[in-house]
């Protein structure tokens, strides 16, 4: 966990901080300086990494649907496209 805070003038200020997604009270300087829980932090974290996902050939992050829903991006799939296009060598 981070750090309590317990400053002499946060204390005579009686502020009080919430986190922006669960609306949490805050009481680590960590978590006020980016106004988020640590689980919530955790939570954001876990689920950006499972929404990421990678074209198979050349490892690039695919952003559209399009291109995750086959798992290869434009470029890749338009090579390999012309590849299985082209006549057979003799």
């Amino acid at each position: 966990m981070g750090m309590k805070l317990e400053s002499l003038d946060e204390a005579e200020n009686n502020q009080r901080f919430f986190c922006r997604s669960c609306g949490k009270q805050l009481d680590a300087v960590d978590e006020i300086s980016q106004r988020i829980c640590f689980q919530c932090k955790q939570m954001k974290k876990q689920r950006n990494e499972e929404e990421t996902f990678f074209c198979w050939a050349c490892g690039k992050q695919l952003l559209q649907m399009s291109e995750v829903a086959q798992a290869l991006c434009h470029n890749c799939k338009a090579a390999i496209i012309r590849e299985i296009q082209k006549p057979p060598k003799k």
